[in-house]
């Protein structure tokens, strides 16, 4: 099994260097993991501009180096927003060889999702904005995978202490999901939800129902550890909520192609 959503000190948020969170992935029995560390051109987000990757290619080749194929390691990248900034994106995709693109929304008609602003009209309003964002990334941005698909779920509960049902947004949701489908794409089941205290992780059982229903195959588990201790984390409930689901399989990518499949059996 492969974690397919760790940052390291290459993000804003995170102090972990590479080879910590591949220790501790070795240590839980992972396969390998994907260093996702985040790209953003929002001004105002800490994130912009933090990324260089010569620094990041320079670690990761020796670290892969030190390992020598007993753990596969992988070179993503978390592109927040990519719909907005389609000239950046592809400057900086087609500049490195990534493995793996995780597509995910943070801003919101220029607010931060994860702030009170974004909720000042309401946290239904929020999910709403929320998710007519998220149909343009899936419709027309840059991925691999969708990242916490309904990621407002955990930044509702994060500042407002409310998580709504999806079910009242369920035309937008399917139409995103239609989308990811229709272009190959995945979802990546996200355990962080899980570790802020919410039932369920992002998305839930709700929307990967959805997915499946709508012809959705390709899915990964990402814990979006950003501490050595969190790599891996909740991934045998996100198995077990995955074949309830009805998947089977999990997805792994080379150079941005899917190069094979893990049973979850």
């Amino acid at each position: 099994m492969f974690d397919w959503h760790v940052h390291t000190h290459h993000s804003c948020d995170s102090q972990a260097s590479m080879a910590a969170m591949a220790r501790a992935a070795h240590a839980a029995g992972l396969a390998g993991v994907a260093f996702t560390d985040h790209v953003e051109w929002m001004p105002g987000d800490e994130a912009t501009g933090i990324l260089k990757s010569p620094a990041y290619f320079a670690e990761l080749d020796e670290l892969r180096a030190r390992y020598n194929g007993e753990m596969q390691l992988l070179a993503g990248v978390e592109v927040g927003d990519s719909h907005r900034f389609p000239a950046e994106t592809r400057e900086i995709v087609s500049a490195w060889p990534w493995d793996y693109i995780l597509g995910s929304i943070h801003w919101v008609d220029g607010q931060p999702g994860w702030e009170p602003e974004m909720f000042e009209s309401g946290v239904a309003v929020a999910y709403a904005r929320y998710f007519d964002e998220l149909i343009a990334l899936a419709q027309g941005g840059e991925y691999d995978v969708l990242a916490h698909f309904d990621l407002v779920r955990r930044d509702s509960w994060a500042v407002c202490r409310q998580v709504l049902p999806v079910e009242p947004y369920a035309e937008a949701i399917r139409e995103a999901l239609r989308a990811v489908v229709a272009r190959g794409k995945g979802l990546e089941i996200n355990t962080s939800a899980w570790s802020a205290g919410l039932d369920e992780p992002c998305p839930g059982l709700t929307i990967l129902r959805w997915y499946r229903e709508l012809g959705g195959e390709v899915l990964v588990f990402g814990s979006d550890a950003h501490r050595p201790e969190r790599v891996g984390a909740d991934f045998d409930r996100a198995r077990d909520l995955a074949l309830v689901v009805g998947f089977t399989r999990l997805a792994r990518f080379e150079r941005r192609r899917i190069v094979g499949w893990d049973a979850l059996e």
